[in-house]
């Protein structure tokens, strides 16, 4: 019912209860983070309490992406995320995400921006995130350092140090950059080049400069 497209349903659906309004405590945290990380990165987004998604075991978020430019046929794909299916099927407990973009629409949409798809795919900066206020201030240098052209990747998951910066090594990148609560405290972030191994200091509301500048 709560898919269905006919006015005359909807009506009926009207008065019915909203499931974000009956969220436990855990899930409501969670959906107000992940609200915030969107504001945090300036991304817009529609809450939508009625929105449905097929598969039946989405955890937490779902969601869909949608293209102003396309008219009608608006909808580029969606997904959501599923903390339960690797256990469900049998492997280990961890969590997941996943989405599915229809291929025409996504070039259809890179038409109407006048962009081209991106080929290349090598990672230039990892993040290195030391705790939950070092990844959001990440998440969103990640953000700036990406309309600038560079392409990042963070660690996930909470890793310590050591696991992280196994991560940023295999990921091809020339530069970590390494984000701790005393690094928040004193307004600066690491700038480790994985090369050569040095580590320096960079103040935070300069390091966008500076990463494309090294990067050059």
């Amino acid at each position: 019912m709560l898919d269905d497209k006919r006015p005359e349903v909807r009506e009926l659906l009207t008065d019915a209860p909203l499931l974000v309004d009956h969220l436990s405590a855990a899930s409501a945290e969670h959906h107000a983070a992940v609200k915030q990380h969107l504001d945090d990165l300036g991304v817009p987004y529609t809450e939508n309490p009625r929105m449905v998604r097929g598969l039946d075991y989405y955890t937490k978020t779902t969601f869909e992406f949608v293209h102003d430019g396309l008219g009608a046929q608006s909808g580029i794909g969606g997904g959501g995320r599923y903390d339960g299916l690797m256990a469900t099927l049998g492997g280990q407990a961890l969590s997941g995400i996943g989405f599915g973009l229809g291929v025409d629409r996504t070039l259809l949409a890179c038409r109407a921006e006048g962009v081209a798809p991106w080929s290349e795919a090598r990672c230039e900066v990892f993040g290195v995130p030391l705790g939950d206020a070092a990844k959001r201030r990440l998440v969103v240098l990640a953000a700036q350092l990406r309309r600038a052209g560079v392409r990042v990747d963070l660690a996930y998951g909470g890793r310590g140090l050591k696991g992280a910066m196994k991560a940023a090594d295999r990921s091809g990148a020339r530069l970590a950059l390494v984000l701790g609560e005393r690094d928040l405290e004193a307004g600066t972030i690491g700038v480790k080049d994985l090369t050569t191994g040095d580590q320096q200091p960079v103040a935070l509301d300069s390091v966008i400069e500076s990463v494309v500048a090294a990067l050059a």
